[in-house]
């Protein structure tokens, strides 16, 4: 029997992580600093590519040239979801790149979870299920709904007060106006007085299933 041990030094370290990850509302959000620490083999840094120039901007601090470097990202977008990536190239043959993710969820005045919903009847033994949305103000700001939008053929959608700090909007499908055996999407857009002129989108999935006679077996 050979036993064999050992141990395995980067050439680089990257600190904390490859992954910048910006979440919540864009006026609140730090930027995010990654350290890049030589080991053995000097080694400085060339340049960094980016396919979130639009999103997100980047610089270089130089700690200590040779060894010790600073990636600073800082998210620029006001709202919205998006990824990308930053390449930071080396000058070290055997690690000539290093890939940072980006990942971001930013939300605006208003705070609405979920963002899509499912109701109906998901399966033929289950009862009709309806949905519920919380909105919320990001700023703890009182405000008003001042407008909802949705397909009242599909659906019906009432609204209730959540202890001064926002709002639950109930969604209730209206099966009559769905063929059994099938699913329709539609929307419900959402305007409010913290964010004029601004509307949240979320995505509604109905479904219809066949409900399946009494005593009769779900098939094998």
């Amino acid at each position: 029997m050979l036993k064999v041990e050992g141990r395995v030094i980067s050439l680089i370290d990257v600190r904390p992580s490859t992954s910048v990850v910006f979440r919540g509302m864009a006026d609140f959000i730090p930027e995010t600093i990654i350290e890049l620490v030589g080991s053995t083999v000097p080694f400085r840094l060339i340049r960094v590519e980016s396919d979130l120039d639009d999103k997100v901007t980047h610089n270089i601090e130089i700690v200590e040239d040779g060894k010790f470097y600073r990636l600073r990202v800082t998210n620029k977008a006001k709202r919205g979801n998006y990824r990308g990536y930053l390449k930071v190239f080396t000058d070290l043959p055997q690690k000539p790149d290093i890939l940072i993710t980006v990942n971001a969820f930013l939300e605006g005045e208003i705070s609405v979870k979920p963002q899509a919903v499912l109701i109906g009847r998901l399966s033929g033994d289950q009862p009709e299920r309806p949905g519920k949305i919380t909105i919320t103000a990001n700023r703890n700001t009182p405000f008003q709904i001042t407008g909802l939008g949705y397909d009242e053929r599909l659906m019906t959608v009432t609204q209730h007060p959540l202890d001064d700090a926002g709002y639950v909007i109930e969604i209730n499908p209206k099966l009559e106006s769905i063929q059994p055996g099938t699913r329709q999407q539609t929307t419900l857009t959402i305007e409010t007085s913290a964010a004029p002129g601004e509307k949240e989108v979320v995505q509604v999935h109905l479904f219809n299933s066949v409900e399946q006679p009494v005593g009769a077996s779900a098939p094998r």
